[in-house]
């Protein structure tokens, strides 16, 4: 069996890139995790699909993953020669956990990968994965600015309304529908650096308090 070693893991429910981590995710300090290399057409399967992998194969897995404080019962990297991904599955092989890799780690592992034999998995694909556009910051920036909304908006809060439209449009607006409406309909796009500079304002606030 072939080893990877030293490397940062962050396991979640789906595929989010090392860019799209948060900061209140738990990252993991991996001392050592087993490694496959796969082809290419295997890679996107597991990869864009939810599915479990055969007993044998979990069995060859179990124990093998160190972390810093304790062993992952069934984990294990895999990748072809252009990407790489971390599973975790549960003990009926199925899988529980993705993480891809930072940058530098990702690179150095592709290099090494070269003196790994190819590995044929049995994966039986479950669902296809529904990778949502939004990365994870947006979704949270959006979530973030429509709950601040909704607590002015109950609260009647006018002036500050008033203050975060013209913070976010450049114009004055006094009647709150309107206000309220070209908001909530903003927040229906894609996030700009003019919906970032909105967050950043409501955080100050707070911090202030």
């Amino acid at each position: 069996m072939n080893y990877y070693y030293d490397i940062i893991l962050n396991f979640l429910d789906s595929n989010y890139l090392f860019y799209d981590w948060l900061e209140q995710d738990t990252l993991e300090y991996i001392k050592k995790i087993p490694l496959y290399q796969v082809t290419s057409k295997k890679f996107k399967e597991i990869y864009a699909y939810e599915g479990k992998i055969s007993l044998e194969f979990l069995e060859e897995i179990k124990d093998k993953t160190i972390s810093k404080n304790k062993k992952l019962k069934y984990a294990c990297l895999i990748a072809d020669k252009n990407n790489a991904l971390a599973l975790e599955f549960n003990d009926e092989g199925l899988v529980i956990a993705r993480s891809s890799l930072m940058l530098k780690d990702e690179l150095a592992l592709l290099e090494y990968l070269y003196t790994i034999p190819l590995k044929d998995i049995e994966y039986t694909k479950i669902k296809l994965i529904n990778n949502n556009l939004d990365s994870r910051k947006s979704r949270q920036i959006k979530n973030f600015i429509s709950l601040e909304l909704k607590k002015l908006i109950n609260d009647h809060n006018l002036e500050k309304l008033k203050y975060l439209y013209l913070e976010w449009f450049n114009e004055k607006e006094d009647n709150l529908d309107k206000i309220r409406k070209r908001m909530e309909k903003r927040l229906e796009n894609e996030i700009t650096l003019d919906e970032i500079k909105i967050y950043n304002i409501i955080k100050l606030s707070y911090n202030n308090v």
